[in-house]
C-alpha cells in the first residue's frame, strides 16, 4: 500500500492530464484517477490496517486543523524514468511546505506499522505519471509532445489524502483518509 494525494479534476490541468494520458499511459483504465504517492509503498499486517488508518487521520486532522488556504502542488518540468524493459513519463512536481512537512510526519507514522525494518518506507522522489512505455520509439514520440502540451506547467488543486493498496497489480484507494474539498465546503463558525 501506499499514501497518495489525490486531485481535483474539474479543471483545465487535470483535464490536459487526462488527455494525455488516455494516449499514452495503458494503465489509464485500470487508475483511472489522477494521484501522486507521498509515502512510498510499503507492507503491514492485515491486523495493523484499522489502526494504520486510524493513526493517519488523527495526524491529518491534527495537522491541518485550523489552516484555512488551498492545498495545491506546482508542477515544474517533465522528466522520464527508465527500469529495466519499461520507462514512465511523469510530471516533477514542487510541493507546498505544508505538504512536505505532512509527508514527513505520515512516514514516520508509516514506518511504525512495518515490521521488517528493511521495508519501512523511506523519503522518495515524488512525481505524477503521465504515461508509461516499453518501446523506445512511443516515449520518444510521447516525450516530444508532452515539452509541447506541458511547456507551461501549472498546478493542480489537492481534493485529499487516501490509502492506496494493490489487488491484482492495479492500485486502488483503500481508504480516504483526509478530504480538502470537505474542509473547504464547511460553513464558517461565527
Amino acid at each position: 500500500m501506499f499514501v497518495g494525494l489525490t486531485f481535483a479534476e474539474d479543471n483545465f490541468f487535470a483535464k490536459k492530464i487526462q488527455s494525455f494520458r488516455s494516449r499514452y499511459d495503458e494503465k489509464l483504465h485500470s487508475n483511472p484517477s489522477v494521484f501522486m504517492p507521498i509515502v512510498p509503498p510499503f507492507e503491514i499486517p492485515v491486523s495493523s490496517l484499522k489502526s494504520l488508518e486510524q493513526e493517519i487521520t488523527e495526524e491529518l486532522e491534527s495537522f491541518f486543523f485550523g489552516h484555512e488556504g488551498d492545498q495545491s502542488v506546482q508542477f515544474t518540468g517533465i522528466d522520464v524514468h527508465s527500469h529495466a524493459k519499461s520507462s514512465l513519463l511523469y510530471l516533477n512536481p514542487e510541493e507546498q511546505t505544508d505538504l512536505l512537512h505532512c509527508e514527513e510526519a505520515l512516514i514516520q507514522v508509516c514506518r511504525e506499522h512495518v515490521e521488517d525494518r528493511e521495508k519501512r518506507p523511506k523519503a522518495d522522489k515524488k512525481f505524477l505519471t503521465i504515461g508509461r512505455f516499453s518501446d523506445p520509439a512511443s516515449l520518444h514520440a510521447a516525450l516530444q509532445s508532452a515539452l509541447v502540451e506541458f511547456q507551461d506547467c501549472t498546478e493542480l488543486p489537492v481534493s485529499g489524502i487516501c490509502l492506496f493498496q494493490k489487488n491484482q497489480g492495479i492500485w486502488y484507494q483503500q481508504r480516504s483518509l483526509y478530504d480538502f474539498d470537505l474542509i473547504q465546503s464547511r460553513p464558517e463558525t461565527p
